[in-house]
């Protein structure tokens, strides 16, 4: 089958995609110099996209060609243009999972393992026995029936990472500003074109403007995050309010304060300090796990917000806090013990604004170091 498209075509939409991507590395370098598995991830995820765009542009490029070894060209470049279309969302799956540490439970462990083993072996396979596609004596491609196989394993990696996010939605806030549909809707509907409209050249430029889609989220997420502890920011509490506000919500919030931190920063340095209220957000994190925000105010103080009015659920949640404080300062208090002071304030909905909700706050955290002082 003669491929319709004009190389002039995919030479503008797959330059495009290694544009885009270009210019995303060198935006983030800072990113990137933090060395960590994370930000590998994301070279990994510039790299195989990369790959896949000039791996398209190549077998465009080089189908029908002539020359001696024009056959082995496009088989070559069309193989290597396969490995990186399952690259590209298996480095995306691996990047989910690692930057919102999610937990794969083992049935999306093995359907990811599954389908890393399966398409390597189809390609590898398909060059002794052609299925995939073939290529003719004239060196030009042609798709065979386990075409459709390998793009429906391969983008059964975009389905399990919708499931693998959806069913964490509820369970993390920082979610709200990773928007899942930025990355997986340019691929699934770059992908559904390209393999009804035979020729049409949009699948790997399409990956490089879901990865943009991804970057841009991350900026977002960047900007409601506290650099020491990674906790979300004050920004953060005035756009949750905002939300709450808008959909009628119900939410309550949970202050906590560490009473005594100065003299923790007098007595050990700031880098203790720093330490305790990192550990500090560990604590909240572990107590409210997926049905709250917990978010750091300022200095010692931090705020938990809760979807919910309920006096037991609330109860339930500082009565978890006391526990986890008390047991960190039984086992791990040697250096430095922490003594939180905790109060609740419910919003009101419309009729409070954000400083009203954070003045009774303060003021119930007020009363409970008052408490805790003559107790």
């Amino acid at each position: 089958m003669e491929s319709p498209i004009d190389i002039r075509m995919a030479l503008g939409t797959d330059f495009i995609g290694m544009i885009l991507l270009i210019v995303m590395f060198f935006g983030n370098v800072w990113r990137f110099r933090l060395k960590t598995r994370e930000s590998r991830l994301l070279i990994a995820m510039l790299v195989t996209c990369f790959s896949c765009c000039l791996s398209d542009l190549l077998s465009f490029a080089t189908d029908g060609g002539s020359g001696p070894y024009a056959r082995e060209l496009v088989i070559f470049t069309n193989t290597w243009l396969y490995l990186s279309n399952f690259l590209c969302p298996f480095s995306w799956f691996m990047y989910l999972k690692e930057h919102f540490q999610f937990e794969v439970d083992g049935f999306q462990q093995k359907v990811l393992w599954f389908t890393a083993a399966a398409l390597p072996l189809m390609v590898v396979i398909n060059l002794f026995c052609p299925f995939i596609f073939t290529v003719d004596e004239n060196a030009v491609y042609s798709r065979q029936f386990g075409y459709w196989i390998y793009i429906s394993i391969d983008y059964g990696i975009v389905v399990n990472s919708l499931i693998l996010y959806y069913k964490n939605y509820r369970q993390d806030g920082s979610i709200r500003f990773f928007p899942i549909w930025l990355y997986a809707l340019p691929i699934l509907v770059a992908t559904l074109l390209q393999s009804c409209f035979y020729g049409v050249s949009i699948m790997a430029p399409c990956f490089a403007v879901a990865i943009a889609g991804a970057f841009s989220s991350l900026q977002n997420e960047h900007a409601f995050r506290d650099d020491l502890t990674g906790l979300f920011n004050r920004s953060f509490l005035d756009y949750v309010l905002f939300l709450y506000s808008q959909n009628g919500r119900k939410a309550s919030g949970i202050m906590v304060s560490l009473c005594g931190f100065e003299k923790i920063n007098e007595n050990s340095g700031h880098a203790m300090g720093d330490q305790a209220l990192c550990q500090t957000a560990e604590i909240l994190r572990e107590s409210v796990g997926g049905w709250g925000s917990v978010l750091r105010y300022s200095g010692d103080e931090f705020i938990i917000m809760v979807d919910s009015q309920q006096d037991s659920s609330i109860s339930n949640c500082v009565e978890r806090l006391k526990m986890n404080f008390d047991r960190f300062n039984r086992e791990d208090g040697d250096e430095f013990t922490l003594a939180p002071a905790i109060g609740v304030w419910k919003h009101s909905g419309d009729s409070e604004d954000v400083n009203c909700f954070l003045n009774g706050l303060k003021a119930a955290v007020k009363e409970a170091k008052k408490n805790r002082s003559q107790a």
